[in-house]
């Protein structure tokens, strides 16, 4: 149990050996310091609630195999009830080390005595002179880098998912502070004799935890929901039998489910998962792959014996290079998500444009209405003359007069319309007031026509440095919109108030309208892309507007009710 992680620790249990090296030939106990009794790896429940007043540990060494050769022997005990010892050793953090090798005692023994009966502990480790030289001394920097890769990976896809809010960021960051308690724990208890029942169960319902964030994460990223049903079936089942485990574990203080299979399962199904879906042409979950086949291959390497170093070591190693595997891919995928937002961006930009040219068409439309029906009475004058021969010199020359007239005001509503839409690729100076009244202007026939009143009030202009068009477009957008909604609501007297001011060295201009305001399950959502009330509106004007203001004015735009209808501020 626990061999994931600590292959050597379990934890349920008084007495532990652990010796992937086969130095230790045999191991007795005995509770007389008289009558030894050997003390197989199915004796441990015995001592698991046993109380003793004394014991002794009698470790029979395999001398053949320390030819030539030195190991490391490390007890993790009550070692200030320690009487006698036939070897030295040294203490280092709670734990008792002795070198192993051809001078050693064939056997080896620790006599242990307490002043009232309690539960016996006693665990050794036999570790590589290689182990002890190069990672013990610095295990506490190995712990610390650890610690420190998988908090990170943690705190910034915790602080991605609050800005995308892409569930499998989310779901990684609260797998990555479930592995980083699980590993805290099995630290902290590394340096005790036992741990409480209570404590194993705490740790263990930890890597349960992680375990369950593990299979949500892999069934986002790979799409198992649209894209592999029966493997979705297969994820779900294992995230219930995992949440069941959770339960069961409050009552039996261990777990059950990985009593009975080994852990590299967990990583072994998003790995063969990731394959079928590199084989299906989804590139994007390569690096995903990768990282949970090296998972997969470490856990079952620790889980079979089969790399030469502690168990503790091993996953401090392997956890947070799985964190860095996986923090390069969820890179990627970042990059991803923002190109596309810049595609949509790019997109709605377009269909704004769209939308301000066929504004554009629609108010040109209307400013020429006058002087086509102007010109179309001048033809009528001079085919009437020319019937009743009437059309001399001097009448002819008065109405070429004013039909130039006619046609030189259409061809200035044509020039004033293209500079209003043409964009700006330098900034410049302009007042506030400037700008506002170029919106009117561009809108004034309009809300003629609909006898829409619109008044402006300046009280404090203001001049900036920025793009005096892109500010003419945003209070166009928020007229046009007034507009729209004083019509759809057919309210009596309509009227639009633009108010110019200053606060705090900031100007603000204020857009109200007397169209009952916006509904208040609707206010907060403004602002956001394709949401409209409008039959035939894009949803896209109010979000422009606010994204140039935000950028390109570093200043805001927001929306409040009054008493007569919605008041938009724009504050730069």
């Amino acid at each position: 149990m626990k061999k994931i992680f600590f292959i050597l620790f379990v934890f349920s249990f008084s007495f532990v050996f652990a010796d992937k090296f086969n130095l230790i030939k045999s191991f007795q106990v005995s509770e007389d310091f008289e009558i030894f009794k050997e003390f197989g790896k199915n004796d441990f429940l015995e001592y698991k609630n046993k109380k003793v007043k004394k014991f002794a540990v009698k470790i029979e060494l395999n001398k053949s195999l320390l030819k030539d050769k030195e190991f490391y022997l490390t007890v993790i005990s009550d070692y200030e009830n320690l009487l006698f010892s036939n070897i030295s050793y040294v203490k280092n953090n709670h734990i008792l080390i002795s070198k192993l090798d051809e001078n050693t005692p064939n056997e080896i023994t620790f006599y242990y005595s307490y002043d009232k009966p309690k539960r016996a502990g006693f665990r050794i480790k036999i570790i590589s002179e290689f182990e002890y030289k190069n990672i013990f001394p610095f295990e506490g920097i190995l712990y610390g880098l650890a610690y420190g890769i998988i908090f990170c990976a943690f705190l910034y896809y915790f602080i991605i998912y609050f800005s995308t809010r892409k569930s499998y960021f989310l779901y990684y960051s609260i797998m990555q502070i479930f592995v980083l308690a699980s590993l805290i724990g099995f630290v902290y208890f590394s340096f005790k004799p036992y741990p409480t029942n209570n404590a194993q169960a705490i740790v263990d319902i930890f890597e349960n935890m992680s375990f369950i964030f593990t299979l949500l994460f892999a069934k986002e990223i790979l799409k198992t929901k649209k894209k592999m049903a029966y493997a979705n079936y297969l994820l779900c089942f294992l995230i219930g039998i995992n949440i069941v485990d959770i339960f069961i574990i409050f009552f039996t203080k261990y777990s059950i489910l990985y009593e009975y299979m080994p852990f590299y399962i967990i990583f072994l199904l998003p790995t063969i998962l990731g394959i079928i879906s590199i084989i299906k042409k989804n590139e994007n979950t390569i690096i995903y792959t990768i990282g949970w086949s090296f998972m997969t291959i470490f856990i079952y390497l620790a889980e079979m014996e089969l790399i030469p170093l502690s168990g503790i070591y091993t996953i401090h190693i392997v956890a947070p290079m799985e964190s860095l595997i996986f923090s390069f891919a969820l890179a990627f995928t970042l990059r991803a998500i923002v190109n596309e937002k810049n595609e949509k961006e790019k997109l709605l930009i377009h269909k704004s444009k769209l939308a301000s040219m066929g504004e554009m068409i629609n108010n040109i439309a209307h400013q020429w209405r006058q002087p086509l029906t102007h010109l179309s009475y001048i033809n009528m004058n001079l085919q009437m003359a020319s019937y009743d021969n009437q059309l001399n010199k001097e009448y002819l020359n008065e109405k070429i007069e004013e039909s130039n007239n006619q046609l030189e005001f259409m061809s200035n509503t044509i020039e004033s319309f293209s500079d209003f839409y043409k964009p700006q690729k330098q900034k410049d100076y302009f007042y506030i007031s400037s700008a506002v009244k170029q919106a009117i202007n561009i809108m004034s026939v309009i809300l003629d026509k609909y006898d829409i009143e619109i008044s402006l009030e300046i009280r404090n202009d203001m001049k900036i440095y920025s793009y005096e068009n892109e500010y003419s477009q945003v209070v166009l957008n928020l007229i046009t919109n007034a507009k729209d909604i004083l019509l759809q609501r057919q309210i009596i007297n309509p009227k639009i108030k633009i108010t110019i001011d200053t606060k705090l060295n900031r100007s603000v201009t204020t857009v109200c309208d007397n169209a009952k305001g916006v509904d208040n399950k609707n206010i907060q959502k403004v602002f956001e892309p394709y949401f409209t009330t409008k039959e035939k509106g894009s949803g896209i004007g109010l979000y422009m507007s606010k994204t140039i203001i935000n950028s390109h004015f570093k200043g805001d735009l927001k929306v409040t009710n009054t008493k007569e209808g919605a008041c938009f501020f724009i504050e730069v």
